[in-house]
């Protein structure tokens, strides 16, 4: 029986992650250099590296995406522009952003939707199921923000479709110390993260190690370092 779900796992994984309609370096290149994107996003790339993210991301024109505590958009207007005019970004907070009003008001998007909510709803249901969900350096605050973390992610794992894909990418903490970080230092133990989403049948299926630094001792608050050390993860619903 063990041998047979392992089996069906494999499977699985291959036909949802199977780069069907991947895109190419060049796209991102691209999409990286569109004149949409603000004089502030090119100021922040070196640190956020958003060639390495959409590579490793891979999401395919037409997806429909959600971007969890979207913020002033840096993340939702480059996946906006990775899915193209079929697709759709879902940038959702929990309160208005005037960052991400003034993005969309220099540059109107129609494929981005500004979606407000809490925590353990997300989005209605009529805006799901998606295919991609992302969470970009905000899951130490979404475990801050709310005691009952689990959840939220089980409400995650609801709104994606099967075989969706959930990103996630943070600031990472001391090997070990699970969420003890997430006030103080404003980072999370990575193995923290994965014990979350697996606990509400997420299976982890690749990490990238472009963010990570060597030289980041990771004892101090996140932004006091110009280059953080950080990880990201994928994970797929199964």
């Amino acid at each position: 029986m063990r041998i047979y779900i392992s089996w069906v796992c494999m499977i699985i994984c291959t036909v949802f992650i199977k780069p069907v309609g991947a895109q190419t370096h060049q796209t991102f290149l691209q999409i990286i250099q569109s004149p949409m994107r603000l004089e502030q996003d090119f100021k922040l790339d070196s640190k956020r590296k958003p060639l390495e993210m959409l590579q490793f991301i891979a999401a395919k024109p037409g997806s429909q995406v959600l971007d969890i505590l979207s913020g002033g958009g840096y993340t939702a207007q480059l996946l906006a522009l990775a899915v193209g005019p079929s697709g759709k970004v879902l940038a959702f907070n929990t309160r208005a952003n005037q960052n991400l009003q003034d993005r969309l008001i220099a540059n109107p998007q129609s494929n981005i939707l500004s979606v407000l909510g809490n925590l353990n709803d997300l989005i209605p249901d009529s805006n799901g199921p998606v295919d991609l969900i992302t969470i970009i350096n905000s899951y130490h605050d979404m475990v801050n923000a709310n005691p009952n973390i689990q959840t939220t992610n089980q409400r995650i794992y609801q709104l994606l479709k099967l075989g969706g894909i959930l990103i996630v990418r943070d600031h990472e903490a001391l090997e070990g110390a699970g969420k003890t970080a997430t006030r103080t230092l404003h980072r999370i133990d990575p193995a923290a993260v994965i014990a979350d989403f697996e606990a509400v049948g997420f299976k982890k299926v690749s990490e990238g190690d472009f963010l990570k630094n060597s030289q980041d001792p990771k004892d101090e608050h996140w932004n006091k370092l110009s280059t953080p050390s950080g990880f990201i993860l994928k994970f797929i619903k199964m």
